[in-house]
């Protein structure tokens, strides 16, 4: 009788959490996606046209 295991232990309880987390990270996902793919798209178009400013200003430096 003194072997008997607990149900709700920390390791339990810690996978129960993070199951939660994943599960609501996935609801704000489903529920905002267009918005997050917009913000997304944005950022890397700005990030490749700030690459490709910055590799025209060298370019016209070095000549």
């Amino acid at each position: 009788m003194e072997n008997n295991e607990k149900i709700l232990d920390s390791k339990t309880i810690a996978n129960f959490l993070i199951a939660f987390a994943l599960m609501l990270t996935a609801v704000y996902y489903f529920n905002n996606s267009e918005e997050i793919e917009n913000e997304v798209s944005s950022a890397v178009v700005s990030s490749l046209a700030d690459v490709n400013n910055s590799l025209a200003e060298h370019e016209t430096s070095r000549k």
